[in-house]
């Protein structure tokens, strides 16, 4: 499971929990419920994803790079993950530079 939201405003403001189709270390592919996908679109991509108590989810900020079209006007995701996105400040300065 991943959960996928926009890392900037947009008019379309979601925020999904869904399963992937397909992922590796750098990139996940998902067939979402909305259709706002658009290459070079900003996410935040927590993967992988768990509701339950006491669970360790990795936040990252990632890049559209492919929307395919779908049977029944849907469409499939592919996002790069660019980086880990960390709590706290120190971690993230460091992993930025």
């Amino acid at each position: 499971m991943i959960r996928v939201r926009p890392s900037e405003p947009t008019l379309e403001d979601f925020d999904e929990i869904l399963p992937t189709l397909n992922a590796s270390r750098n990139s996940v592919y998902f067939v979402p419920q909305n259709g706002v996908f658009a290459p070079n679109m900003r996410v935040f991509v927590t993967y992988p994803y768990a509701s339950d108590p006491g669970s360790i989810n990795q936040e990252f900020l990632g890049t559209v790079t492919r929307v395919d079209k779908l049977p029944g006007d849907k469409q499939g995701v592919a996002v790069e993950l660019l980086m880990p996105i960390f709590i706290g400040t120190r971690e993230t300065i460091r992993r930025l530079t």
